[in-house]
């Protein structure tokens, strides 16, 4: 490719085609085009150009400036990626980019070393909130569930002859069914059967309850889980990054689900909008945030790479 605007357009195309919405970012991009025709510009996206376009204009915040350079950037990487040439737009030319913080993804050790830590919790007066933030964080890790949605379930959004659980309080009311593993229908139900001979009395219809007979809160259980995480994992020193969080059990859901799926012969491409769904996803663009380059995970991707060069694709 020789011009800007091919750049632009097989990049967008590129996005599109794996699902990603470029609305905002490809009406950003056309600029990018346009001004480089506007300044006479007839190579390929370089350093000069996308400079001279992220600082085109009067009034931008430093951190716009920022993000319309690494826009152009991006477009440059796969041009070059596409070319086989080597990228040479350095990263961060005019500032650091903002950047989530990489979520932890933990192993399945972990999990269950967490789960021991919070039903062995001691409280005095209180025993049902050992057995529901166990559970919790098991279901959490089982199905994906943000966990304000784990919080929020009823007792009767769980149906075990299904082997399903209904969300209903879910982000941007985007109600949805959630299937189970049979062992974590098991596990729940085991739970459920401690929890009523634990409770205090009272009518809480709420599946997770803890304080005797009260829902369990979200604020109570991420305070909790932190207590235990720093015991039992640490306070994120030796990562040198933010502390694991509850959230982190959701991106660690993705991952190991597409893991799963690649080990067991799927169609990865074809099952990501199932994914999707039960995560309460409108695509799988959405879904893509959730899904980490753990060593894993990236060797699964340079497999599927590599099968499709064999196959004659660039």
């Amino acid at each position: 490719m020789s011009c800007v605007s091919d750049q632009v357009e097989a990049y967008i195309a590129y996005k599109n085609g794996i699902g990603v919405e470029m609305r905002s970012e490809a009406s950003a991009l056309r600029q990018l085009a346009r001004f480089a025709d506007s300044v006479g510009h007839a190579g390929p996206i370089d350093a000069d150009i996308a400079v001279a376009w992220a600082r085109s204009g009067a009034g931008h915040a430093e951190g716009y400036e920022i993000k319309r350079y690494e826009m152009a950037r991006c477009v440059h990487d796969h041009s070059c990626a596409l070319s086989g040439t080597p990228p040479c737009m350095e990263p961060g030319l005019l500032g650091k980019v903002s950047n989530r913080v990489t979520p932890y993804i933990y192993t399945d050790e972990e999990v269950s070393l967490l789960m021991r830590g919070a039903a062995g919790l001691y409280t005095q007066r209180d025993k049902t909130k050992p057995l529901a933030y166990s559970a919790m964080i098991g279901l959490l890790r089982a199905t994906g569930m943000r966990p304000g949605e784990a919080c929020g379930l009823e007792d009767a959004d769980l149906d075990p002859a299904a082997g399903v659980v209904t969300v209903r309080k879910a982000k941007n009311k985007r109600e949805r069914i959630v299937p189970l593993d049979p062992t974590a229908v098991d596990a729940l139900l085991a739970y459920r059967e401690r929890r009523d001979a634990a409770r205090t009395g009272g009518s809480c219809t709420r599946l997770f309850v803890s304080d005797g007979d009260a829902p369990a809160t979200l604020h109570g259980f991420e305070h909790t889980f932190c207590e235990i995480r720093c015991i039992l994992l640490g306070r994120g020193e030796v990562w040198r990054r933010r502390p694991p969080r509850p959230m982190d059990l959701r991106h660690t859901y993705a991952v190991r689900t597409i893991l799963g799926w690649h080990a067991a012969g799927e169609d990865v491409n074809s099952l990501l909008p199932v994914l999707a769904t039960c995560m309460g996803h409108k695509s799988a663009a959405e879904t893509y945030w959730y899904l980490t380059g753990t060593p894993e995970l990236m060797e699964v991707a340079s497999a599927a790479f590599a099968s499709m060069s064999e196959g004659g694709l660039p």
